[in-house]
């Protein structure tokens, strides 16, 4: 918490002393070798094994510079994902801040409000070749800040639930289809969960780590409202997602599963992202993760008023609000978002999913996805497809990871208490919105 504390202190003083900066130029210069700067960290936004974590950035970088003779583009390496806001923070305030370079979810919107990120409003009604409905919905929103683009979207990672197959055969359990709903999870983990050596103790599972954040985005809802001032959980969409969870919680009585649980096969289903499943699913990882049980993974359950959907983490990318290479940066951007090439690659070397349309839904994404992970699960193009489609976004603000887990940990609790559940949660909005509102002064 101190860190991050730091971190923003940091990001704050780079806003200052950027907003003294009065614009930066357009065109791109025509003569004169040109370094323009990238920032990125290794590995990937969802902590999985990677090893070919530069490979597209290399790549594009070769091909940018062959179409710019002049340009060079250069990065610092070796750079952690825990490092890199902070390691931001620093260029920033030192005046190095690349002229492209990646934004973490959880910094997208202080960058934008403290002046760090270019707005590209100009630049893309100045460029009739970029389409923004080539783009997932939620993937281009994810880089708006209060109407204006901010960042443009390179990779997405939506969450599935992973199903143990066996588990559900050996209870006479057929696998939910890409449709399935609150009530068909319910009634699942409800005949899952049983004491089955009769020791008076609970040993099978419905469900870890299912959480009432899940439920709210399938039910149609979101925890705040836009701006970040108030939260939501006395809305009845809201209201119904978490009352569900709660239900959800207790059919395991007070004795929680553990991931320990899931590991020896006795749960049958569990939240994972997409990175997970591209990483754990082929051969050899699938040999080390989940050896004792088939799985493999279906979206979310929807609610009475929502989707199949879950919540979907974005990796942007934006210009930086002092670059002197403006036109160039913006192609760079350009090559790296919404170049089919290059986005294709995001399936052969990355974990994640593009967030262009045409390529998430191209037999060239289904052919890698088969090669990969063979042609044995349901996740097929057409389902990727559908969770895009309606992918959840989270409403971001500086203080949204605090205000989360202090939430988090105080619904768990009332979870497990007895008493006016509707009284409780008013309550709770109550305390919920004076923080907000401290954090806003």
């Amino acid at each position: 918490m101190k860190r991050m504390t730091k971190v923003w202190g940091m990001l704050c003083l780079a806003g200052l002393l950027i907003s003294l900066y009065l614009g930066v130029s357009f065109l791109v210069p025509k003569q004169g070798k040109i370094i323009l700067t990238f920032g990125m960290f290794s590995g990937n936004q969802s902590d999985v094994p990677n090893d070919d974590c530069y490979k597209i950035i290399d790549e594009t970088i070769k091909e940018f510079e062959k179409e710019y003779p002049n340009v060079k583009v250069k990065y610092t390496s070796g750079i952690l994902k825990e490092d890199y806001s902070e390691w931001l923070s620093n260029q920033a305030l030192n005046g190095a801040l690349p002229d492209v370079f990646m934004v973490l979810p959880e910094d997208f919107t202080t960058f934008a409000s403290i002046g760090i990120l270019k707005n590209l409003e100009t630049m893309l009604k100045a460029d009739a070749s970029l389409k923004k409905d080539a783009f997932y919905q939620g993937c281009y929103d994810a880089g708006t800040y209060k109407g204006n683009q901010y960042a443009l979207p390179y990779e997405s990672v939506p969450s599935l639930m992973l199903v143990n197959e066996t588990l559900l055969k050996k209870n006479n359990i057929s696998l939910p289809d890409n449709r399935w709903t609150w009530n068909d999870f319910y009634n699942i983990c409800k005949k899952i969960t049983k004491d089955t050596n009769d020791d008076g103790k609970t040993d099978q599972f419905g469900v870890y780590d299912y959480s009432w954040i899940d439920a709210i985005y399938s039910n149609g809802g979101g925890i705040f409202n836009g701006s970040g001032t108030s939260c939501n959980i006395t809305n009845p969409s809201v209201e119904d997602a978490i009352l569900f969870a709660r239900n959800i919680y207790q059919l395991s009585g007070r004795q929680s599963p553990t991931s320990e649980d899931f590991d020896k096969g006795n749960i049958a289903f569990r939240p994972v992202t997409f990175s997970e499943f591209r990483t754990y699913k082929p051969y050899p990882w699938r040999i080390n993760k989940y050896f004792d049980f088939e799985w493999d993974c279906i979206p979310l359950p929807e609610g009475p008023n929502g989707k199949n959907l879950s919540e979907t983490e974005t990796m942007l990318m934006g210009i930086n609000a002092r670059s002197e290479h403006g036109g160039l940066a913006w192609n760079f951007l350009k090559k790296l978002t919404y170049d089919e090439e290059v986005q294709q690659k995001i399936f052969q070397y990355s974990k994640g999913i593009s967030p262009l349309k045409k390529v998430t839904n191209s037999e060239k994404t289904e052919e890698i996805l088969k090669n990969s992970i063979g042609d044995d699960t349901t996740v097929q193009v057409s389902m990727l497809n559908q969770i895009m489609e309606s992918a959840a976004r989270k409403e971001k603000f500086q203080q949204y990871d605090t205000v989360i887990d202090y939430m988090d940990g105080e619904i768990l609790r009332l979870f497990q208490e007895e008493g006016d559940f509707d009284m409780n949660l008013l309550h709770l909005k109550k305390k919920i919105d004076r923080m907000l509102k401290e954090n806003l002064k």
